[in-house]
């Protein structure tokens, strides 16, 4: 029996994420934190769980209490703004320092620490973060299994990311063109508590708009996630100007967490500051869009090849070799287009691509709730138990 806390569990994906780990046998939801419905039953807040057949309906939610959840836990999900994660992971960490824990957050999704405050704020625990394994499970399943500390990808990475990096890591894009990522979401994504008057329903509603260009902050995830896939790929020169000399990131080779850390020899690392600084990183044109409906994220992908004589056929089999292992990621034939409808509710991503010339298009489709977030990081939970990537995780979304 797995015992799971959530800290944060009244949110969008605390909340769907109880919903998923309730319905499993061998999870015991021990605790559900919930600062302003503390004391209430999951029922009372959302009434949808009092059907659940006796599976959770008398949880109750409580006040964070890290004693508690250290001592009684095998795992803990955070699902925490940006910026309150960090301080929670070690005060938890000092009372059990065994403890898994996935963070839905982005406190620990960078690399490097200078992406992070740049983007959101000073880090809050920043010798942890090299200890944090990028949750992208589909791409870095074997990086996952047993570790302790998995950091979940935002939605929008996710979504752009899975279509992507099997291509970089062929090495046939060509980044001397930029890559163009327009992604429309749903709008959950904003968050249950976000007091922002244009997600309101009167505002939103018969409304498509694009926001925050250029300054998205899943956008430097994106980059350097695939600056990283360029220096392991077939880029030996990309992202540094020349000066990678095929350096891979060793932030996957790290020891565990209670071992002693070797720092690295200077050289590397000064390779690696050259190649993942602001600069050297690949062009990159990400524009996020609101859709009036609650869930789902369509992203388009514009890139160029690296030859025209690239066939549609190979394509296909570099998708098809790449996740040949993956029961979520699903290449879709026949000219048949993702959809967010056939997704929602599904810890599936649907992807498509249509060559023209040297000019390729990628379209993918996910659940930002689902494999943007709650469902890979139940995804990431079984891997670091040595469990199968799907276990227990129902990927049926009903049509209509």
């Amino acid at each position: 029996m797995i015992k799971v806390s959530i800290v944060g569990a009244s949110g969008y994906s605390g909340i769907y994420l109880a919903y998923t780990l309730l319905l499993r046998k061998d999870v015991e939801l021990v605790h559900i934190t919930s600062q302003s419905n503390a004391g209430k039953e999951i029922s009372e807040v959302f009434p949808s769980f009092s059907k659940m057949n006796g599976c959770g309906c008398s949880v109750n939610f409580e006040k964070l209490d890290e004693k508690l959840i250290a001592a009684s836990s095998d795992v803990v999900f955070l699902c925490l703004p940006h910026g309150k994660s960090s301080s929670i992971v070690s005060s938890i960490l000092k009372l059990n320092p065994l403890i898994k824990i996935i963070d839905i957050g982005a406190d620990f999704r960078f690399d490097r620490l200078e992406n992070y405050e740049l983007n959101y704020e000073k880090h809050a625990a920043p010798d942890l973060n090299k200890y944090f394994v990028y949750g992208l499970a589909d791409v870095y399943e074997d990086k996952i299994k047993g570790v302790q500390f998995v950091s979940n990808p935002g939605c929008y990475p996710t979504g752009a990311l899975l279509p992507l990096l099997p291509l970089i890591k062929a090495g046939i894009i060509n980044f001397n063109s930029p890559v163009i990522i327009d992604s429309k979401s749903g709008i959950s994504g904003a968050g249950r508590s976000s007091a922002n008057i244009s997600n309101l329903f009167c505002e939103a509603q018969n409304s498509v708009r694009a926001y925050n260009l250029w300054k998205h902050r899943h956008l430097p995830e994106i980059k350097e996630k695939i600056c990283n896939e360029m220096l392991t790929g077939g880029y030996k020169s990309a992202c540094g100007n020349g000066k990678s000399d095929g350096y891979k990131p060793s932030i996957y080779d790290e020891p565990a967490y209670l071992h002693k850390h070797e720092a690295e020899p200077a050289e590397i690392q000064r390779k690696y500051e050259q190649t993942h600084s602001e600069e050297n990183y690949p062009e990159i044109i990400f524009t996020p869009h609101i859709i009036p409906v609650i869930r789902g994220i369509l992203t388009t992908i514009y890139i160029k090849l690296n030859s025209i004589a690239i066939s549609e056929n190979a394509i296909e089999d570099i998708y098809n070799n790449f996740y040949k292992n993956s029961p979520f990621v699903v290449l879709l034939k026949n000219g048949i287009l993702p959809d967010i409808k056939n997704v929602i509710y599904s810890n599936v991503c649907h992807i498509s691509f249509s060559k023209n010339g040297a000019y390729l298009i990628l379209v993918s489709a996910i659940d930002n709730l689902g494999k943007g977030a709650s469902l890979q990081a139940v995804q990431n939970m079984n891997l670091m138990f040595g469990l199968p990537a799907d276990y227990e995780i129902r990927d049926f979304t009903p049509y209509p």
